[in-house]
Formats: structure tokens, C-alpha cells, sequence
């Protein structure tokens, strides 16, 4: 469990720096509107999430009294104008709830993409990118 803290106050850091760094040389944030994930990443993600995730979660993402839905208000009231980096960190430090941070990167990035895949967010050309800075950029918000 201590690798996945260190992964994860690596990533957080890496954030911090970024919202530094981006206020000062005037970079412009991305938003999940502009396809950052690919269906293929998504049809990953759907995999993993059937394996992994729906013993809490449900095949359709809402949850139950314990456990929060995925997918429409709900998703939007927990992660509007965050990045997909603070999701990313959340669920590679805490899900799943039995085994904190026991899946590779590429399979907790592929389910933030069947996320906003689930979410109706349109998908782009290339899978999310691993580059915590680049995706610290990208912010859930609602359609323009």
C-alpha cells in the first residue's frame, strides 16, 4: 500500500505544480468536452469495471445507499471543475475499497475513460493520456 501512497502524493505534487506552472505562463486548460479519451480505452475501461467494479458500483454504474453513482447529476455534483487527475488519484488510492490501489495506471486510466464514456463525453482519436500534468489540465465541466 505504500508504493500506491507514494504514486499517489507523487501525482498530487505533480498537480500542485501544474496549477502553479499553468497560471503563470498562461496555459489554457482542457475540458473533457474535447475528446481526450479514446472508445477503445473506454471498451478497456467497460472490461475492468465488470471485473472489478460492479460488486459496489452496480452494471450501471449508480451505486446504492453506500456506494455513489457514477453517472449523470450525481458524478457531476461529486467532480465538477475538478481535473481528471484529482479522479484518477481518488480512485487509484481508494478503489477498490478491498484492495486500495491494486490495479495497474493503465487499467485505473482506462476506467476514467469508461467513465466519460458512461457520462455520454465524447471520445477523441487517443486513449487518455498517462502524463499526470496533461491530464491535471483537464476539467470536468459541464457542455458549453
Amino acid at each position: 500500500m505504500a508504493v500506491g501512497l507514494n504514486k499517489a502524493i507523487v501525482t498530487l505534487c505533480a498537480i500542485g505544480a501544474l496549477a502553479v506552472s499553468s497560471l503563470s505562463s498562461g496555459q489554457s486548460d482542457s475540458s473533457i468536452w474535447d475528446g481526450v479519451y479514446s472508445e477503445e480505452q473506454a471498451k478497456r475501461g467497460a472490461i475492468t469495471f465488470a471485473e472489478v467494479c460492479t460488486a459496489c458500483h452496480g452494471e450501471d454504474l449508480r451505486g446504492d445507499s453506500n456506494t455513489p453513482s457514477l453517472v449523470g447529476v450525481s458524478f457531476m455534483f461529486l467532480w465538477e471543475q475538478r481535473s481528471l487527475a484529482e479522479l484518477f488519484v481518488k480512485m487509484q488510492t481508494e478503489m477498490p475499497t478491498s484492495n486500495p490501489g491494486s490495479l495497474p495506471d493503465d487499467s485505473y486510466r482506462d476506467l476514467v475513460a469508461y467513465l466519460l464514456k458512461m457520462n455520454r463525453f465524447p471520445s477523441g482519436a487517443d486513449d487518455l493520456s498517462a502524463d499526470p500534468e496533461k491530464i491535471g489540465r483537464i476539467f470536468i465541466v459541464p457542455q458549453p
